[in-house]
């Protein structure tokens, strides 16, 4: 059975409010570098307000020439944020009508550090584009995983 969502987990050394204040608001262009045939992220546009509100947009900008409208749908200061992507312009238009994405913070217990969780699901344009799009789910698990080891790697390193 394949799944058009994927999640990754990881631990960060550091308090839950500087995960969430670094992350929420993080410079795509540093994460989201590219992975096999998945773009990079090389920019962002149009940008409504300092990505700290539900309903705030952005227009994402990707190395293959393609974007996607992406807007922030919940914010809950330091616990969690989620956002749609839609509007894309690239191949994904015909396989995928929007992505869900939602990250949870969760402070370790005795210790310094947070527990960070991601969740994304693609919702298909038609069932008989999902074999197709369950592929890329798998290639973009292994885009998180990467993405989240270097917003990681960064909120460490203000920590120091």
């Amino acid at each position: 059975m394949c799944s058009t969502a994927a999640e990754v987990q990881a631990i960060v050394e550091a308090p839950v409010e500087k995960a969430f204040e670094h992350i929420v608001p993080i410079d795509l262009t540093s994460i989201f570098t590219g992975y096999g045939p998945l773009p990079a992220v090389v920019g962002t546009r149009n940008q409504t307000g300092g990505w700290n509100a539900a309903s705030q947009t952005r227009t994402v900008l990707l190395s293959d020439g393609s974007s996607a409208q992406e807007a922030l749908t919940e914010y809950e200061y330091p616990t969690r944020f989620g956002y749609t992507v839609k509007g894309f312009t690239g191949v994904l238009r015909f396989l995928a009508r929007e992505a869900h994405g939602e990250w949870w913070f969760e402070r370790v217990s005795g210790r310094e550090a947070t527990t960070i969780r991601w969740r994304y699901e693609f919702v298909g344009q038609t069932p008989l584009m999902k074999p197709l799009l369950c592929f890329i789910t798998r290639l973009w698990r292994g885009y998180m995983h990467k993405a989240l080891k270097l917003s990681m790697a960064q909120v460490e390193a203000r920590e120091d």
